[in-house]
């Protein structure tokens, strides 16, 4: 009986595809890379801080930086990345970025009457200062949202959609038993850049077909990397590549699956996308897990390619997954992965391809979310 059980399982589950070569993975990553982004995000401030005394001061207390990954999904400059890589710019006056600097404004404006309390009243003075509604009426924040590709070109970007991460609720409903029901962000977003004919990534019809131990590798900008101080500039927007296998299937605390994953995913990574072996996004990474403050790696999770695809509808695009660019550097990359380096480069340098390459990107060199995060002086 158990023999029978056993045979009729295996006839009714679906055959894994078969896994790609050496090669074929390799063109699948050189395919992949032009269409991955860099997503920056800046707040600045000016703020006019009034102290306890009635004393006033006009600080800039610097910036604070997000950095994020994303990938073009229309080639007139449409993008996905995570929700969370632009909260800050969405959120702005209030937003934990915001709220921040304007501590930070308030200390430096106050110094005097913050000088020898313990930390803790310093700290607690601060927070009132902040969160009186004349300071935080003074506090004029300067946002900027830019797209880097990885031939260095920069964009200023439009937010056409935005879900925040899923620990926000967004909305609150009653089922149909009149049971509240709770609503969560799914993290995603869609960016708009203004050009034509970029490179793009192929999106995967749906994830549910994927299966345990099935090989991926992400494309993205990990913090690590990009602000390594023993790497040059000249390559800080050369975008890395991990590798690993589905490691699971779970659920957010929204209820929204999501895809585990054991490939190296870390700041700077988030809303990068996620690729099969043959080069279809399936996903793209959303979050780490902790221990305490440490990042755990081995155990990161992904999107799945319906949520892009969910939040592409509601922006009112249709991913497309071809661009003349495309067409043509997947064409060089073919003979490079033939060994044809002549032909291939004859064709890169075809006026055709000159044209296109404008807007693109550069190398077929690789190396190796939350988010990257960092603090600039005023």
């Amino acid at each position: 009986m158990i023999g029978v059980l056993s045979f009729v399982l295996a006839a009714s589950a679906p055959s894994a595809p078969e896994a790609a070569t050496e090669s074929e993975l390799q063109s699948a990553v050189f395919r992949a890379k032009p269409a991955v982004v860099m997503i920056m995000v800046r707040i600045g401030a000016t703020a006019t801080v009034r102290c306890s005394d009635g004393a006033t001061a006009v600080v800039q207390p610097g910036s604070i930086g997000e950095l994020g990954s994303g990938s073009i999904i229309h080639p007139d400059g449409w993008i996905v990345t995570n929700g969370h890589v632009i909260q800050p710019y969405q959120e702005g006056a209030d937003g934990a970025f915001a709220a921040e600097l304007l501590e930070k404004a308030v200390a430096s404006a106050c110094a005097g009457e913050l000088d020898g309390l313990p930390a803790a009243a310093q700290t607690q003075r601060i927070r009132a200062l902040a969160a009186s509604p004349e300071n935080r009426a003074g506090l004029a924040l300067d946002r900027t949202l830019q797209v880097h590709l990885s031939n260095g070109k920069s964009y200023p970007a439009q937010v056409k959609f935005y879900s925040p991460p899923a620990y926000v609720i967004v909305a609150q409903t009653t089922d149909a038993s009149g049971n509240p029901r709770k609503e969560h962000g799914r993290d995603v977003a869609i960016l708009k850049i203004e050009d034509k004919e970029l490179p793009v990534v192929r999106l995967a019809r749906h994830s549910t077909d994927l299966h345990l131990g099935q090989a991926l590798f992400v494309i993205g900008y990990p913090g690590v990397v990009v602000s390594h101080e023993l790497l040059s500039r000249a390559t800080q927007y050369e975008p890395s590549i991990t590798t690993g296998r589905i490691s699971g299937f779970k659920q957010d605390i929204g209820g929204q699956r999501v895809l585990q994953t054991d490939a190296a995913i870390i700041q700077g990574n988030s809303g990068g996308p996620v690729f099969d072996d043959r080069g279809q996004v399936i996903g793209a990474a959303t979050f780490t897990s902790l221990q305490g403050d440490q990042v755990v790696q081995g155990f990161n999770f992904l999107i799945p390619v319906e949520t892009i695809q969910e939040a592409a509808s509601k922006a009112g695009v249709t991913p497309k997954g071809d661009s003349m660019f495309t067409r043509l550097w997947n064409h060089g990359v073919d003979l490079y992965i033939r060994d044809l380096h002549y032909r291939a480069y004859r064709n890169m340098s075809s006026p055709t391809w000159s044209a296109c390459a404008r807007t693109a990107t550069s190398s077929t060199r690789s190396r190796d979310t939350s988010t990257a995060r960092n603090i600039s002086g005023p």
